[in-house]
């Protein structure tokens, strides 16, 4: 069986909602922010500020890349959008979800924090820059969309239950 991909802005939910829908697959769960973590030695954030935003990009690339998504909830970084040749595998392999959020809403759940969660961009384009960037590029690559605004994470996970073959 296929797996399913998450895809979205920083603080929509991806790996919240993932865990809970590999359980109610009894599928896997991976969150490539935690892979990356555990085979480099160094959060997101850490890679920023030592190697710049390509050695991150190319980081989530080649471990996702590098996966086998069969029966597998995945849950990269927002920034994966960037790599076309990961989205190709994703499409190919995974049905894309995109979590869905308005930008006051993803603002909100970051606050103060988003410059210490390791996000690519951030720094240059600031959060609304990458949001009016990033957000087309997830609706092109989505398969489904969830609109998530005011439901609950059961609402969200039967959104996408529902959605999936």
């Amino acid at each position: 069986m296929r797996g399913v991909t998450l895809i979205g802005m920083p603080g929509a939910g991806k790996s919240t909602i993932g865990k809970i829908l590999a359980v109610r697959l009894e599928f896997k769960f991976v969150d490539l922010d935690v892979l990356i973590r555990e085979k480099e030695g160094r959060s997101h954030d850490q890679i920023l500020r030592e190697n710049g935003d390509a050695e991150l990009l190319r980081l989530e690339e080649q471990y996702a890349l590098g996966l086998d998504l069969a029966r597998t909830i995945f849950s990269p970084g927002g920034s994966i959008i960037y790599s076309p040749r990961a989205m190709e595998k994703l499409r190919d392999e995974t049905a894309i979800v995109y979590l869905e959020l308005p930008f006051s809403e993803i603002k909100n759940r970051l606050g103060d924090n988003a410059a210490a969660r390791g996000i690519v961009g951030l720094k240059e384009k600031g959060l609304d820059g990458l949001f009016t960037e990033r957000e087309p590029l997830y609706l092109s690559y989505a398969h489904h969309i969830i609109h998530c605004q005011s439901l609950s994470d059961a609402e969200i996970v039967a959104k996408c239950l529902h959605c999936l073959p």
